[in-house]
């Protein structure tokens, strides 16, 4: 069932999240959900009074623990790799939901564009005032190669685009990199695209430290989670910021698909 998860007990900032467990038998697959975007797929199983998930994806070894109390709520810990442990707890809730992902990440007063100019992967800068994007939709995306939900959006839009084909609409990437060197997150980025066949722009903007990537897009509140999706329309305005990504591990997926298709037609019908 869905539960509402609270996660970072032990820390000064803790973090609300939803669960979506399906048990079967000792069998247990789910996902958590959070206002950043979500663990994706989660296998494991549950034994007696305690609950075990896990996932590696290839950079990533996640292993959720928990012990299923009296009550039937939750209380366990989250590790991710060697060098991250937290403690979480949750209890059910169907009605369980997070803040608006539409309302998380907004432009600061006084602006209604975005503004940027950063090289592409040839070291070629590329500007939204750039010919070949006037009097089009855009959708800017902020991402970093060394991100799982970055990877499933990336998908999401890259098939979109191929079963979509508009010339009013464009999509642009901004990836923002592990790597301080020019060449390592260029070799990122070019490895990104032949592994999803990206066919749009994904340009060089900076590191993955979110203070810093915040500074190079200062009409921006704050960047808080990679991904993050800015819906801008042929006059070049801002119409919408969608923070995160619920990938095709939740339940949220198909909202987030009918809520993208509706937006972008919104938008070429201007």
């Amino acid at each position: 069932g869905k539960w509402e998860v609270t996660f970072g007990l032990d820390t000064d900032e803790p973090y609300k999240a939803i669960g979506e467990f399906k048990q079967d038998g000792n069998y247990l697959t789910g996902t958590f959900l959070t206002e950043t975007g979500d663990y994706r797929y989660l296998e494991g199983t549950v034994q007696a009074n305690k609950f075990y998930l896990s996932t590696f994806d290839g950079s990533h070894a996640f292993l959720f623990e928990a012990k299923i109390m009296e009550d039937s709520s939750l209380i366990g810990s989250f590790r991710s790799g060697n060098h991250y442990r937290t403690l979480w707890e949750a209890k059910r809730n169907p009605n369980a939901t997070l803040a608006s992902e539409y309302e998380l990440t907004y432009l600061k007063k006084g602006y209604d564009k975005l503004a940027f100019s950063f090289p592409n992967a040839k070291n070629e800068l590329v500007s939204l005032k750039d010919a070949k994007y006037n009097g089009k939709v855009k959708i800017v995306q902020i991402l970093g190669t060394w991100c799982p939900n970055c990877a499933d959006e990336t998908q999401f839009l890259t098939d979109y685009l191929s079963k979509n084909k508009n010339e009013n609409l464009a999509v642009i990437g901004l990836a923002y990199e592990r790597h301080s060197e020019f060449e390592k997150a260029a070799t990122a980025v070019n490895r990104m695209k032949k592994r999803f066949d990206v066919p749009y722009e994904m340009l060089i903007a900076g590191t993955s430290a979110k203070d810093e990537a915040a500074k190079t897009l200062p009409m921006l509140n704050t960047i808080i989670s990679f991904p993050t999706m800015i819906f801008i329309d042929k006059k070049g305005k801002v119409r919408k910021i969608h923070t995160g990504f619920a990938g095709p591990a939740t339940s949220k997926y198909d909202d987030f698909k009918k809520e993208f298709e509706e937006i972008v037609q919104s938008l070429l019908s201007e």
